[in-house]
C-alpha cells in the first residue's frame, strides 16, 4: 500500500511539473491539435475549415495538401489518443455562457492543453514511474529508481517535448513497455507467454499508428520475436495479429485521406519534399551531416543535449557480461537499437530535419540510457557523473522553461541565464491573451507559478511523509 502511495504521488508530482511548463503554439504540436479539434467539432480528418480560416491558417504549416484537400503531414495517431478526452471537455466547455470562452485564441489554447495534458504529459510521466519501478526492481535500490525516472523526466530531451503534444514522448513509453514485456515480462505480472507476444505486437501497431519513429524498434523486435519463438509459429502469429490490429486502423485512416491503404502522410510528405528538392532523398549528400548534427552537434547533438550518454556506452561496454539488471541479449538489443536509430535519420529526408531542441527523432531510446546510467553508476566515476548529470538537468530545464524552439543548445542556454526563471505560458499570456482581453499580464509571474507549483507539492507529499513516520 505505501508503496502505491509513493508512486501515484511521484506519477502526479511529475504530471504536474510538466502541465505547470505547458508551451501552446509548439513547432509540430500545431498540427496534432487542429486534428483533434476537426474529428470532435467537424467529425473529418479533413484540415480544410482551418487552412481556410484566418486565425488557424498561421497555424496549419505542418499539413499537406492531397486531391484538394488538407491533411497533417505525419501518422494520426497522438490526435487519435487525445480526442475522446477534448470530447468530453469540449461537451461540458461548450455549455459555459462566457463569451470570450468562444474565442479562436482561446478555443485554440483549451484544445492543446487538454490534449496535450491527457496524452503527451501523461505518457511521460508514465515513462518515469515505469523506469523508477524497474530499476528499483532490478536493483533493490529505490535511490537508483528514482534517479533513473528524474533523469528522464527533467534530465533529458525528454522535458521539453513532454510540455507539448507530441508523438514521440509515447513512442518511448511504447518501447520501453515492449522491451520490459519481452525480457523481463514477470515484471509486469505477465506469465502467459502467448499473450505477452499478443501485447508487444498490439503495442508496436499503436506505435506505428502514431509515428513512423517506431520502425528501427519494430524491426529490431520482429527479428528478435522470431529468432526467439525459434520452431514455435504460435508466439510470432500472437505477434503478428497484434500488429495487424491496428495497422488496420492506420490502413483505413490512409484510406480514407488518400484513397490507398498502404500510402501513409509521411510517404505523401516525403514524395512531396523530393519532387521541390531532388536531392532530399541523397544518401551520399546527406548521411555523414547528419550523423555529426545528431551526435555532437549543438542543433541535435545527443552527447551535448543528454552528456551522460557517454557513462551509458561505457557502462554497456564495461558490464558486459553483468546478467542481472539486463541479460547480455538486452544488452546486444539495446546496441543493436541505437545503431538502427542512426541509420534511420539517416535515411530521413532534410525536410524532416528541421531542428526544435535535442536528437527528437532518437526519443525512443532515451529511456533506456536512463536506466543503464541509474542502474550501473559506481562510485569510481561519481563526480563526472554528477557533473554530467547536472550539465543534463540545467540543459533541459533551460529549453524546457523557455520552450522555444531556437535549434541550438548554446543559444538556449545563453538566453536562459540572461532570462532567468520562466514558464511558457506566461509567453502566450503576454503576446496573445492580452490582444483579446483586459487581463494585466502583470498579475502572474514565473515567482508567483513557482510558488503554486512548490506549494501543490508539498500539499501532494506532506501526507506522504507523516504516514512514513508512523
Amino acid at each position: 500500500m505505501q508503496k502505491f502511495s509513493f508512486f501515484w504521488r511521484y506519477f502526479c508530482s511529475i504530471w504536474l511539473v510538466y502541465l505547470f511548463h505547458f508551451r501552446h503554439l509548439a513547432a509540430g504540436s500545431d498540427r496534432f491539435v487542429l486534428l483533434v479539434m476537426s474529428l470532435v467539432e467537424h467529425g473529418t480528418i479533413q484540415l480544410d475549415q482551418y487552412v481556410q480560416s484566418s486565425f488557424y491558417h498561421p497555424y496549419t504549416g505542418d499539413t499537406l495538401l492531397y486531391q484538394g484537400h488538407s491533411y497533417i503531414n505525419v501518422n494520426p495517431g497522438t490526435s487519435f489518443l487525445a480526442t475522446p478526452f477534448w470530447a468530453i471537455f469540449n461537451g461540458f466547455y461548450q455549455q459555459i455562457p462566457i463569451s470570450l470562452l468562444q474565442k479562436n485564441t482561446i478555443h485554440f489554447f483549451l484544445a492543446h492543453f487538454v490534449s496535450f495534458a491527457s496524452t503527451t504529459a501523461v505518457f511521460g510521466s508514465l515513462t518515469a514511474c515505469l523506469i523508477t519501478a524497474w530499476v528499483h526492481h532490478k536493483t533493490e535500490q529505490l535511490w537508483r529508481g528514482i534517479l533513473g525516472g528524474l533523469l528522464y523526466s527533467f534530465g533529458s530531451i525528454a522535458f521539453f517535448f513532454s510540455t507539448r503534444l507530441n508523438q514521440n514522448i509515447p513512442i518511448a513509453f511504447i518501447t520501453l513497455v515492449a522491451f520490459i514485456l519481452f525480457f523481463d515480462p514477470t515484471f509486469l505480472k505477465l506469465k502467459n507467454n502467448n499473450f505477452r507476444y499478443f501485447l508487444i505486437g498490439l503495442l508496436l501497431g499503436i506505435g506505428s499508428l502514431i509515428d513512423s519513429t517506431i520502425l528501427p524498434f519494430l524491426g529490431i523486435f520482429v527479428i528478435l520475436i522470431i529468432s526467439q519463438a525459434k520452431k514455435h509459429i504460435k508466439p510470432i502469429i500472437l505477434a503478428f495479429l497484434g500488429l495487424l490490429c491496428t495497422l488496420s486502423i492506420e490502413s483505413f485512416y490512409n484510406f480514407l485521406a488518400f484513397k490507398n491503404p498502404f500510402l501513409s502522410a509521411g510517404q505523401v510528405f516525403a514524395q512531396t519534399v523530393s519532387s521541390e528538392n531532388k536531392s532530399a532523398l541523397s544518401v551520399i549528400n546527406f548521411h555523414f551531416s547528419t550523423f555529426i548534427k545528431y551526435t555532437f552537434s549543438p542543433e541535435a547533438g545527443l552527447f551535448l543535449y543528454l552528456p551522460y550518454t557517454l557513462l551509458a556506452v561505457w557502462y554497456l561496454f564495461r558490464y558486459r557480461k553483468e546478467q542481472k539488471i539486463l541479460s547480455p541479449l538486452a544488452k546486444l538489443t539495446l546496441i543493436a537499437l541505437g545503431i538502427g536509430y542512426f541509420l534511420f535519420i539517416m535515411l530521413i529526408p532534410p525536410g524532416y530535419m528541421f531542428s526544435l531542441f535535442g536528437p527528437r527523432y532518437l526519443l525512443p531510446l532515451i529511456p533506456f540510457i536512463c536506466i543503464i546510467v541509474a542502474s550501473y553508476l559506481s562510485q569510481r566515476e561519481l563526480q563526472l557523473t554528477i557533473i554530467l548529470i547536472a550539465f543534463g538537468f540545467f540543459f533541459n530545464l533551460a529549453g524546457a522553461q523557455l520552450g522555444n524552439d531556437t535549434g541550438n543548445l548554446f543559444i538556449t542556454v545563453a538566453v536562459y541565464i540572461v532570462h532567468g526563471l520562466w514558464f511558457p505560458v506566461l509567453t502566450w499570456i503576454q503576446t496573445e491573451l492580452t490582444t483579446i482581453s483586459n487581463f494585466s499580464p502583470e498579475t502572474i509571474n514565473p515567482l508567483g507559478l513557482l510558488t503554486l507549483l512548490i506549494t501543490s507539492l508539498v500539499v501532494l507529499w506532506l501526507p506522504y511523509s507523516v504516514i512514513s513516520k508512523q
